[in-house]
């Protein structure tokens, strides 16, 4: 096993940290006003961070699952609303585009996407839908003109932005999720399609995730992506990738976390010393420290495998389930360390506790990974 990492690779991470350490000190103006400065945008896309993920040929870096993964816990250093759309850029919905998207439909799309011109939006999750995409009620069908949408979806990040959304919706219901689920490309202006509702965050995005409606949408049969039926499996796939990086985003996190903990250990006076002379905090930092370099290690081997063609869902379930239960267990910690000031807004640690609470439910909660893991092994 060497998943160490290649030169450029390196170097990127290297870039990065020192665009993020630019960047940080916007955090100030973007919690005294919910928007984020103008310039944190522009500055990622003129270093092609929205083309990580995405094919060399349609202006992307062509990064793999590994350099992805050392890259965003990077820029997990950074509030998430900074690079919110970098995230269906890299997920399941960017990956069904590659994959299986016709090549008029990567032609449309993938260059604009790499440029941040093209924000999209991946549509799975409904009211009555989240962790069993089966239940789904969205359904798509045919007519003489292509397929006619309706239904609802919730919880979906980008939803106000997107040029275009990626669909989920029952072809065949008698076919059941495996065979009767299908993805479609569906451009955001499309009459009957609308943003019904926000719902606000505790953290991570801003102004919140977006509920959406399908009225009557009339798509043309060009909006298939892929086979007919193989919507639930192409989802699954790209989850692979998805959870993987929310990993990443917990790792990182909890990193900048164990830092921040470590500094003010060194510094906060107690008892004529400091707080790190105090045997409870260094059995603290020693736990911290153990948690977060066990979770990078089982976070980066598991994109290692993907990337060597080893793509076993179980590995990435690991990745995500201890990447992100060791995450909050370094944030919290690092609050209990900072005290009362950990708690009150305006300290790194306060806005890390909040959006790295979000890691361990969205693309699939830990008790859905420990279901995923178990079934994988009792195969």
């Amino acid at each position: 096993m060497d998943f160490e990492l290649a030169d450029d690779v390196r170097e990127f991470c290297e870039v990065t940290r020192a665009i993020v350490r630019d960047l940080l000190p916007h955090e100030i103006e973007f919690q005294e006003t919910g928007n984020v400065p103008p310039i944190v945008r522009q500055t990622l896309i003129d270093n092609g961070y929205f083309g990580m993920a995405l094919p060399e040929q349609y202006g992307g870096l062509g990064l793999g699952a590994l350099a992805q993964a050392a890259v965003q816990i990077e820029l997990a250093r950074l509030p998430p609303q900074f690079w919110t759309e970098l995230r269906p850029l890299m997920g399941p919905g960017a990956k069904n585009i590659m994959y299986h998207a016709s090549d008029a439909q990567r032609e449309a799309l993938l260059p604009g996407m790499a440029t941040g011109e093209i924000p999209i939006a991946f549509a799975l999750t409904e009211p009555n839908s989240g962790s069993d995409p089966g239940s789904m009620r969205t359904t798509a069908v045919r007519n003489a003109d292509g397929w006619v949408i309706n239904g609802s979806k919730t919880f979906i990040s980008n939803g106000k932005k997107a040029k275009y959304v990626i669909v989920y919706a029952y072809t065949d219901k008698s076919a059941g999720a495996r065979g009767g689920i299908s993805a479609f490309l569906m451009p955001a202006d499309t009459p009957g399609f609308s943003v019904t509702g926000t719902i606000e965050l505790m953290g991570t995005a801003t102004p919140g995730v977006f509920e959406l409606t399908f009225h009557e949408c009339q798509v043309g049969p060009d909006a298939l992506i892929g086979e007919l039926g193989r919507g639930f499996h192409y989802a699954l796939e790209g989850l692979n990738e998805g959870r993987m990086n929310v990993g990443a985003t917990a790792v990182g996190m909890g990193e900048y976390a164990l830092e921040l903990a470590i500094e003010e250990s060194k510094q906060r006076p107690a008892f004529g010393g400091v707080i790190s002379d105090f045997q409870a905090i260094r059995h603290y930092i020693a736990a911290m420290a153990t948690d977060m370099r066990a979770a990078r290690l089982i976070l980066l081997d598991a994109a290692w495998r993907y990337d060597q063609g080893e793509k076993r869902r179980e590995l990435a379930s690991m990745a995500k389930l201890f990447a992100t239960e060791a995450g909050s267990r370094t944030v919290d910690t690092a609050v209990q360390i900072f005290g009362g000031t950990g708690y009150c807004r305006g300290f790194a640690v306060e806005r890390l506790y909040r959006d790295i609470r979000i890691t361990r439910i969205y693309e699939g909660s830990s008790e859905i990974q420990k279901n995923t893991i178990a079934r994988e092994l009792l195969r």
